[in-house]
């Protein structure tokens, strides 16, 4: 954990936009871990939500495509992000090859956020603390603050790896899209 399974940043390089994958990186900390496992948590379920979000935003954008009424938006995330990628292919734009790369990324990092928030941690005082899976036959592990920042990091930045592309290369995709739909 702690590392960016995936994720394009944009920067400029002499005046012109060029995407630059980071692959396997250290993530830059954005949040300060403060040793606190129950601040960790907190800053785990912030992002995520936040994260969700922006699939959220995804799916709304793409209703041009594909409505997306309430019943979709009652959806667990994993089938959410499994159909923003389904949608976005019938874009038929290579643009989108990265950020559906980062969505799957997405659902990995879902599935680490469930196993903190429904585990349970059990602090110790003078051992280490503890996560007891909720779910069945998965082992107690030693848990530790560093863990919980790191993830909840890597959410944020893929938070934002979301959210870029659909500032200016969704809509064009989505003008496209229904130009040739005519």
């Amino acid at each position: 954990m702690g590392v960016i399974r995936f994720v394009i940043f944009v920067c400029y390089t002499e005046k012109k936009l060029v995407n630059i994958s980071l692959n396997r990186k250290k993530v830059t900390l954005l949040i300060q871990n403060t040793g606190d496992i129950i601040q960790g948590l907190g800053f785990v379920t912030l992002h995520a939500a936040y994260l969700e979000e922006q699939v959220d935003k995804l799916l709304t954008m793409l209703h041009f495509v594909e409505k997306y009424n309430d019943k979709k938006k009652r959806w667990q995330i994993s089938r959410k992000i499994k159909h923003s990628i389904k949608l976005l292919k019938q874009l038929d734009c290579q643009e989108f090859q990265h950020l559906s790369e980062d969505l799957k990324t997405c659902i990995d990092l879902f599935e680490d956020r469930n196993q903190f928030i429904h585990g349970r941690i059990y602090g110790n005082f003078d051992r280490p603390d503890i996560l007891k899976s909720g779910r069945p036959n998965i082992p107690n592990r030693e848990i530790t603050a560093d863990e919980l920042f790191d993830l909840a990091n890597e959410i944020h930045a893929f938070s934002e790896a979301i959210q870029r592309p659909m500032i200016f290369k969704l809509p064009r995709a989505i003008k496209i899209y229904l130009q040739n739909a005519v």
